[in-house]
């Protein structure tokens, strides 16, 4: 039996004009802006969810979209990008298959605030709600774990970027042909630790990566491992070559990008991580054992308590190392503000 089409010209009109309003999509008409596809047939059409961006660089956007894409699929929604998240991922990371923000025509319904974290409520977003906002910077991996193989399929550098990593593994081997293990190591200076203020670990009562963290992360894979060979990359290259090199691991020539640096990272078995997004990219996408420095913040302040729980940044199968003498946090006075 064939179905009818009792659908009046009006009534689809209708629907189509509230969609537009309410989501704003423009047609196709470059590569930086999309429609959503099938329109009010994609599934979901009429409950596309989309999430607040900001403006963070790489890491901060890869977290924004895998907490939209982690909240969508726990939800059943269908998710559209902002154009400024779009914008940056798409250099990297082939995701024309999700639709755009026309951000002239969008309204915001019924926003969802979400904190720090996933929470239990997060899990039944209203199909009236078209928007995630609340926490504008989310980086814990809480939001999309429950989908991790999805993401780092998502993740996939292009054909050219893997290539390169590859390659440059393959003159590691040649030149240290006994390597068996690569673990990638990623050192966050930059803005953690600003020479003119400070930086985050100013601000935040935080504490710098000490070169016992090092000792001992690669003390780990040694250990655990034979013939491994350490590659660091970082913001800062020119203090891992001065510093690193007293344990074992290889500061890697400064490179096009930050895309070339994470392919690197994700093309090791395994990872050290200090801190930041970015070097948590690194170890989810590599899939191997990562190792973290931890206890860095100061403790019992709104920062540990309300935003930054390690538990809640970094999966239970990663290895925290501490290096915090005893009574360290006691007796702290912030060195920044000396």
């Amino acid at each position: 039996m064939g179905i009818k089409h009792t659908c009046k010209p009006i009534l689809f009109i209708c629907m189509v004009v509230t969609i537009v309003f309410l989501f704003g999509f423009r047609p196709v008409q470059d590569n930086s802006v999309y429609s959503n596809g099938n329109g009010i047939n994609a599934p979901g059409g009429f409950y596309l969810l989309t999430i607040n961006t900001n403006e963070g660089r790489l890491g901060n956007q890869m977290f924004t979209f895998a907490t939209l894409y982690g909240l969508g699929r726990l939800n059943h929604r269908t998710i559209a990008l902002k154009p400024s998240n779009y914008k940056v991922l798409q250099k990297y990371f082939n995701i024309n298959i999700f639709p755009v923000v026309d951000e002239k025509h969008f309204v915001e319904v019924q926003p969802w605030n979400i904190g720090n974290w996933l929470k239990e409520e997060d899990s039944a977003i209203p199909v009236s709600s078209n928007i995630i906002k609340g926490n504008i910077y989310p980086t814990s991996y809480t939001f999309f774990d429950h989908v991790r193989e999805e993401i780092k399929e998502i993740f996939r550098f292009s054909d050219k970027v893997k290539s390169d990593a590859e390659k440059f593994l393959r003159h590691v081997k040649t030149a240290l042909p006994s390597t068996e293990v690569y673990v990638g190591v990623h050192v966050r200076r930059g803005d953690y630790l600003s020479h003119t203020d400070g930086g985050w670990l100013r601000a935040f009562d935080g504490r710098e990566v000490d070169f016992e963290f090092f000792r001992r992360a690669v003390g780990y894979y040694r250990n655990k491992y034979n013939n491994v060979t350490f590659l660091a990359v970082s913001d800062d290259r020119e203090w891992c070559r001065r510093n690193l090199a007293q344990f074992g691991i290889l500061t890697t020539p400064d490179s096009p990008g930050p895309a070339e640096d994470l392919a690197l990272m994700a093309e090791c078995n395994h990872t050290i991580m200090t801190y930041g997004t970015y070097g948590f990219w690194g170890g989810y996408l590599a899939g191997g054992e990562v190792v973290y420095f931890t206890d860095f913040l100061k403790p019992n302040t709104s920062m540990t308590r309300e935003y930054f729980r390690y538990e809640k940044m970094y999966p239970p199968d990663w290895l925290p190392i501490s290096t915090t003498p005893p009574g360290f946090w006691e007796n702290y006075t912030n060195p920044f503000l000396t």
